[in-house]
């Protein structure tokens, strides 16, 4: 029962207003937070004052008549941490609002495993404006603000102060490191927003790592994957209960459960972690007496746990630290021992272990005050723990992959004989049917090319120009088709010689293939210094343009030709069009109509493009 002072009624008030005199004196003062100009987010510890409840004796009134005069110390840590403790703790601070505007700011206690947090707001005038009770082992619906952790709304009136107390307590003295922070609404959002996208990459990945080895597990029925499933789907629902968004989502009306659940979780994670191990590593076959001693681990840490189920946490906890630290070193030790004698698989567990380590021991040292409360020592068993997961399922994969290989090797085995007395056979054969088809090829490629210019020769010109007028015919789309010949080729080869005048021919050939390499272009070796190209364009204009282009670009080689009129190489193009090709009975035509443009443009000083449309006619 909380044991209260009783006082007559003056005497009282004057207690309260000689407390609200002492806090203005020297000593142990209280630092006044201006909320009013409080932007982003402020680390309470260094500004809030602390008094020990040992008897747990106290209470708001209480508090508000002593004053100063029951010991009040200012905290010694950035980041409040009372570890195993039987008291209650009590915390105070000051703010006050400067401005001319009315604010809300808002206070977090950023532990969501804290037992009992009970808040009060005082007035100026000693009043109690404001009052909660919250905490793990309430009901969710006891929080002001719906959040994994403990958020108070603290409003100040323009040119106001506040008092403001909190009453930390515990089931059974078991703290964990308690941050406190102070920010407006903004910072609030933009923390809770940034808190949720982190962790929802982190549970994502692990959900994706569960499922993907799940699925894994059906197709393949390989028990390392199941112990792996299991063993993760453990370590998930663990991290899920001890960032408070189990309580939030799972089991908001039941917070004895959801105490319970964080020590059992911790339990079963030692014996399916043990289980998963032994197959991992198979140490069953390499060492069956260590096997026997990691068990015997495990299990020593459930049945620490089972004391949770009665309301004790603090001898679980007691008891499961140094289990689990003997636990890690012999997995690290066996780990150590077969990466020594070559094992892969082992070394990869050995890194992923170390890493989970580090973070747990990061942790572990945070919550028993030794490391102070930082975003390292809050968030490394994630980080380690992710890393670790990612490691052990890329090392299953291979030891599956290993698996098959081996048992690929062995069924391989069995048919070397046979299959030694086939490929020689098959070897003959195949070679030989390799050179017939390097024959055909070439005859083929013969057959279809200029050997010159390794353009298409005149017989695919009659193939394929035939198949794509009588496409074109069917579907009414136009087709474009122009004839280039080189300027005064002859002369150029009587002056040159015809060896410059092959070397020419491969140049305006190559240069055409970078021109021209849409999906439908057809390129042609006609014959002598004239070629055919079947345009994929669809308008007069675009064809023109593009020859246009090209023939400023064989002009811009500068090839000398001093029988030309223009001293350089350059050619002359027809270009017809023909939409639906009705008027176009067969290849020739096409060509003959090509050619007599062509004809036209080197009768026009040549180096020109002259068009020919048959649109409209039938």
């Amino acid at each position: 029962m909380t044991r209260r002072l009783s006082y007559p009624l003056p005497i009282f008030v004057a207690f309260r207003w000689l407390a609200m005199l002492l806090f203005l004196l020297p000593g142990h003062a209280l630092a006044v937070i201006d909320v009013g100009t409080l932007r982003g987010e402020l680390n309470l510890s260094p500004h809030v004052l602390l008094l020990e409840d040992r008897a747990r004796e106290f209470d708001i009134e209480q508090l508000l008549s002593h004053g100063d005069t029951l010991g009040w110390e200012s905290s010694p840590q950035e980041t409040l941490n009372f570890s195993f403790s039987d008291a209650a703790w009590w915390v105070q601070l000051r703010v006050e609002n400067d401005t001319a505007a009315d604010v809300r700011r808002l206070l977090e206690l950023a532990m969501p495993l804290h037992d009992y947090l009970d808040g009060y707001v005082v007035g100026p005038q000693g009043e109690i404006l404001r009052q909660w009770q919250t905490g793990n082992r309430r009901n969710f619906d006891s929080r002001p603000v719906v959040h994994r952790t403990f958020v108070l709304p603290i409003h100040v009136p323009a040119g106001e102060s506040r008092q403001v107390f909190l009453r930390l307590d515990t089931h059974d003295g078991l703290y964990d490191a308690t941050p406190l922070y102070l920010m407006d609404d903004a910072s609030f959002l933009a923390k809770a927003q940034r808190e949720l996208m982190a962790f929802s990459l982190y549970f994502g990945a692990l959900l994706a790592l569960l499922i993907y080895n799940l699925l894994l597990y059906l197709a393949t029925r390989e028990r390392p994957l199941l112990h792996y499933v299991v063993y993760l789907g453990t370590f998930f629902i663990l991290m899920f209960s001890t960032r408070g968004f189990a309580f939030q989502y799972w089991w908001p009306d039941m917070p004895t459960f959801n105490n319970q659940m964080v020590p059992l979780n911790i339990g079963l994670f030692a014996v399916t972690l043990a289980i998963f191990s032994d197959s991992y590593l198979n140490l069953r076959l390499h060492a069956p007496r260590l096997t026997r001693g990691l068990y015997g681990l495990a299990g020593l840490c459930m049945v620490s746990a089972l004391p949770a189920l009665f309301g004790h946490y603090a001898p679980v906890f007691h008891l499961m630290i140094p289990g689990a630290i003997l636990l890690s070193c012999l997995l690290l030790g066996v780990a150590a021992w077969r990466s020594l004698c070559g094992d892969t698989l082992a070394r990869i567990y050995l890194v992923a272990w170390c890493v989970l380590l580090v973070g747990i021991t990061l942790y572990f040292l945070r919550v028993a005050g030794v490391l102070p409360y930082n975003i390292v020592t809050e968030y490394a068993v994630q980080v380690g723990s992710g890393i670790e997961f990612l490691l052990l399922s890329l090392g299953l994969a291979w030891k599956i992959n290993q698996f098959k290989n081996e048992k690929l090797a062995a069924e391989r085995a069995t048919l070397d004989l046979q299959r030694s007395l086939n490929e020689r056979l098959e070897g003959e054969v195949a070679q030989r049917t390799r050179e017939l088809e390097n024959a055909n090829r070439q005859l083929t490629t013969m057959a279809r090319t200029d050997p010159l210019t390794g353009l298409l020769n005149r017989r695919q010109f009659q193939e394929l120009v035939e198949d794509e007028l009588n496409r074109r015919r069917r579907s009414g789309q136009p087709l474009l088709f122009a004839v280039m010949d080189i300027d005064d080729f002859k002369l150029y080869n009587d002056t040159y010689g015809h060896h410059a005048g092959d070397e020419v021919l491969m140049r305006v050939s190559t240069l055409l293939l970078d021109h021209f390499r849409r999906a439908g272009d057809r390129l042609f070796r006609l014959g002598g210094e004239e070629f055919g190209l079947l345009l994929a364009v669809d308008s007069l204009e675009a064809g023109q343009l593009a020859l246009e282009q090209y023939r400023e670009a064989l002009q811009q080689l500068r090839i000398p030709h001093e029988a030309s009129t223009h001293g350089v190489i350059t050619a002359s193009f027809g270009l017809v069009a023909c939409q639906g090709c009705a008027a176009v009975r067969d290849v020739e035509t096409l060509y003959r109509l090509a050619d007599k443009a062509m004809y036209e443009a080197k009768a026009s000083d040549r180096n020109r493009v002259v068009t020919c449309s048959m649109v409209g006619k039938a």
